[in-house]
């Protein structure tokens, strides 16, 4: 009791965390296991895994993919896999660590032939894959591996592969792995940012936030007992500490961040920049309508989608100098009086081109003469006609 009273703040501290853990573990328990955790690990040599597009090397720890056929490489273990329902998940160790949607995992089972399952890895600081949500995984699997793309003669070295069942302990890695897994700048990311998995059990936030306010309960209630006032030191301590493990979560995915900007972007051109960002699709399709397709004088340019995109966004950037306009879903009266262009990114209900007739339609009396200057699959460009008089 004497060490209870001389350091209330590290009993409260030490009592709070150990029922957030017990805590912890049976949300993890109740959620993760329907039924009790049973079975073994199931280790998969690396000779079993052979390279079947692009080339690489074997060594006795490792199997190396260094050569790219048509942007590809493909290691692929043809013995398969009996019974694949009884492992939830998949374990790796393959380096490089920064795994993104480039790199996704494959299986085809028996009962499905020609149908090839696949799914990105998540990016994470265990390497492991949850197999629970992947469609198609279940009974006996034909083939399974990895498709890796090219990039900067990048090479891939895979040291390790297993597949493992539910255990309480895999769970718990799991969940490490959730609150510490790094999420890469996206359009999505501009107005969300997890801070580690979406879909994680428990909320790294919540966890923090409960241990915190628990502790101060515990802490208020130990003091109140010895008739004592708060430190108010200690209880802003304790309040920062709280804060402080948050944003060091928030600091390591930026240092991880800042790591990957710098390989991807450091040393290029803009137009470079462009074409190994996520918009390089896009720009290349607004690249080609602004330098081969429209005119060089600026020209009036409607873009017309069904929602507010974020490449409609995005499109008078890469289309300027041309006059861009892109607040409607169809067409108005006066685009026949002003000419230009004509671009539909998404298609939109009720808007049709008549090829009879050579004009857009919508509606019931909706109409624009038009015609085809550029068709490809992320948006179709139309010439606006001049009206007959």
């Amino acid at each position: 009791m004497k060490g209870l009273q001389r350091f209330p703040m590290a009993f409260s501290l030490l009592l709070s965390l150990l029922l957030i853990i017990c805590i912890s573990l049976t949300v993890v328990y109740i959620r993760e296991a329907p039924k009790a955790f049973s079975g073994h690990s199931l280790e998969i040599p690396l000779d079993a895994f052979a390279i079947v597009k692009g080339s690489g090397k074997r060594q006795p720890t490792a199997l190396i993919v260094n050569g790219y056929t048509g942007g590809k490489a493909i290691i692929s273990n043809f013995q398969g896999l009996k019974n694949s329902g009884q492992y939830r998940y998949i374990r790796f160790q393959l380096t490089p660590g920064k795994l993104i949607d480039e790199l996704p995992l494959f299986f085809w089972r028996s009962s499905d032939t020609g149908k090839l399952h696949s799914m990105a890895l998540e990016e994470n600081l265990l390497d492991h894959i949850d197999m629970k949500q992947a469609e198609g995984w279940g009974g006996a699997i034909s083939e399974y591996g990895f498709i890796f793309s090219e990039s900067k003669g990048r090479s891939w070295r895979m040291q390790a592969f297993s597949f493992t069942p539910d255990t309480l302990m895999q769970a718990l890695l799991n969940t490490l792995s959730d609150w510490l897994e790094f999420e890469v700048w996206s359009q999505h990311s501009v107005n969300f940012i997890y801070g580690g998995a979406a879909d994680t059990p428990l909320s790294m936030v919540v966890l923090v936030g409960a241990w915190v306010l628990l502790t101060l309960l515990l802490y208020s209630l130990i003091m109140r007992s010895n008739k004592q006032p708060l430190n108010r030191r200690k209880v802003a301590g304790l309040l920062l500490s709280g804060w402080m493990l948050l944003d060091a979560r928030w600091i390591l995915n930026l240092y991880q961040q800042v790591q990957l900007t710098r390989d991807t972007f450091a040393g290029k051109s803009p137009a470079e920049k462009y074409e190994a960002g996520l918009d390089a699709r896009y720009y290349r399709f607004f690249q080609h309508i602004k330098e081969k397709v429209l005119p060089p004088t600026p020209q009036f340019v409607y873009i017309l989608d069904n929602k507010a995109d974020y490449y409609r966004a995005k499109a008078p950037w890469f289309l300027a100098p041309h006059n861009v306009f892109n607040v409607d879903s169809y067409p108005r009266p006066e685009y026949a009086k002003k000419g230009g262009f004509v671009l539909i990114l998404h298609p939109v209900p009720g808007l049709k081109y008549d090829p009879h007739t050579h004009s857009l339609r919508w509606g019931k009396n909706g109409i624009l003469p038009v015609s085809p200057a550029y068709l490809d699959p992320l948006g179709t460009l139309y010439k606006i006609l001049p009206p007959v008089n």
